[in-house]
This record gives structure tokens, C-alpha cells and sequence, in this order.
């Protein structure tokens, strides 16, 4: 994991959830006086079509709850809006942020490589330049669970809620800035069959739900450590509140990504602070 890129679908996707070797990516949350337990889903934002399959486990526990939270509310058009809105930058492009000779190096990769043409990306974010990248990654066309648990949701006629706004969720994500980013782009193409084998590495331990071997090979970068206050444990405290007030008013759904589940930091664990009880559903 050399790159943002990467560490965007780790921490969205992978982490420990401090159980006892369970793999399971659905955790039930009783406890605390409530009469209906909730659940809590770990996502990987984007899979290819064979791996969208939610588990009748799972969509049981959606019917049956009374709401629906995503990170994003992303039924809520103003949102989306908000969210297309910020992928692009203002006052530069690409071509100002890297050397002539790393620009024409991206440029040959994304002809050759993606048949796509740089030039119409310019004012595009490096971060969402580089998830271009993402179906020559998995090899595949991929989809999104989160739209998945969005239609699961409509056909049951149960409200979608967000757990964060995209404004905020850009603003982390973007953090590092333009510059940096598009560093790791240039890096990360110059690399690409590494990254490629790294990521479908550890997509292979997603697909298993062997989370305690995800979180292992997640610890091994020491790159990015000073990015995880932000991308993840500040965003769990902040969330945690929201989770609480949800499931006492009603029996909730929640689904998020997984690498936000682990850790003594993590959701699970600060729910177990709070009192809640949070146990691994096979």
C-alpha cells in the first residue's frame, strides 16, 4: 500500500473488528434498554458485479429495520450534488501539479492502458483521476454495495439517512491536497502492477471475511499512519452519537465502511464503551 488511493479502499474496506476470529462483516447491537436490536454492515465501496450479493441474513435485517444509514445520505440529490460538485479543482489542472515527462507518462498509460483520454480529466481531483483506475484493478465493471443497500431500502419503503455530509467527507478525503495527491497518482501508475497485485491481495481477504489477516497487512504501512486520526477515528467518534440516538429512537440499519469497525477506536468498540452489547452474525 504505497499509495492514497489504496489507503482510501483499505480504510473504507478492511480492519480488525476486535472479535474473536469471526469472520463477518454484520454485527448485531442490543443492549442498553433497547427492545429491538440494530445492525451494523462493513462495506467495500466498490465490487465487481459477482461479489453484490447481500446475504439473506442481511437483507432480512434490513426489511425488518426502520431506517437506513449510510456514511452518505445518498438518496438525497442535493448531496450528490454537493459530492460531484467537489471532484473537480478551480484555479489549476493535472498538468500544474506534475513534471512534464510524469504528465506525458500518465497520459501514455491512460491511452494505452484505459483507452481514456487525460486531456478531458484535467480539472478533475488527482484522487478521482486515480479511481478511474479502479475497474482495470479489479477487472471488472464494479458496482456499489452502498446503492445496493439504497434500492434494498426504497423497495421496503425505509428512509435513507447519512451519517456525515459529503462537504465534510470531501474535506478529508482532499486533506493532503491537490499536490500530494497527484504525487501518489503519478507513483501509483508508475507501480501499477504492484498496486494491482497488492489490492486484489487483500480484496481476496475481503471476499474470505478474513478480517484479522486484513487487518495485519493493513498495519504494515507506515506511510499513512498520520492520515488515520482523520480518515477514520475522528470520523467514528463523530458518528458514534448519531449511531446511538438513532437505535434508542428505533431498530436501525447501518452500513459503512468496514475498516471503521476496528480497532480500539473503532465503531464497535466505542459502542461497547457506551454500553452496548455488539456481536458477530454469522
Amino acid at each position: 500500500m504505497r499509495n492514497f488511493f489504496l489507503l482510501i479502499c483499505l480504510i473504507c474496506s478492511f480492519q480488525s473488528f476486535g472479535q474473536s476470529g469471526e469472520k463477518s462483516l454484520l454485527y448485531e447491537i442490543s443492549g442498553k434498554g433497547l427492545t429491538h436490536p440494530s445492525y451494523i454492515y462493513g462495506t467495500f465501496h466498490l465490487l465487481c458485479q459477482q461479489d453484490l450479493k447481500l446475504s439473506p441474513v442481511t437483507l432480512e435485517k434490513v426489511k425488518n429495520s426502520d431506517q437506513v444509514y449510510l456514511e452518505l445520505d445518498m438518496d438525497d440529490p442535493k448531496e450528490m450534488m454537493s459530492m460531484m460538485n467537489k471532484m473537480y479543482m478551480k484555479d489549476q489542472g493535472l498538468k500544474d501539479l506534475v513534471s512534464t515527462s510524469d504528465y506525458e507518462y500518465l497520459n501514455g498509460f491512460f491511452k494505452d492502458s484505459l483507452k481514456m483520454n487525460l486531456e478531458s480529466m484535467q480539472k478533475m481531483k488527482p484522487f478521482v483521476i486515480m479511481s478511474m483506475m479502479y475497474p482495470k484493478m479489479l477487472g471488472c465493471t464494479p458496482g456499489s454495495p452502498e446503492l445496493l443497500f439504497v434500492q434494498q431500502a426504497t423497495t421496503a419503503k425505509k428512509p435513507v439517512l447519512g451519517l456525515e455530509t459529503a462537504d465534510y467527507q470531501f474535506s478529508i478525503l482532499t486533506k493532503p491536497g491537490d499536490k500530494k495527491a497527484a504525487e501518489q497518482l503519478v507513483e501509483f501508475v508508475k507501480d501499477f502492477q504492484k498496486s494491482k497485485k497488492e489490492f486484489n491481495e487483500l480484496l481476496a481477504l475481503y471476499r474470505s471475511q478474513d478480517v484479522e489477516a486484513l487487518y495485519l497487512a493493513t498495519q504494515k504501512d507506515e506511510q499513512f499512519k498520520d492520515q488515520m486520526e482523520d480518515l477514520l477515528w475522528n470520523r467514528n467518534a463523530n458518528w458514534v452519537p448519531i449511531i446511538t440516538k438513532a437505535i434508542q429512537e428505533k431498530p436501525s440499519f447501518f452500513a459503512v465502511g468496514a475498516g471503521h469497525l476496528g480497532g480500539d477506536k473503532g465503531v464497535i468498540a466505542l459502542l461497547k464503551k457506551q454500553g452496548y452489547k455488539v456481536k458477530a452474525v454469522k
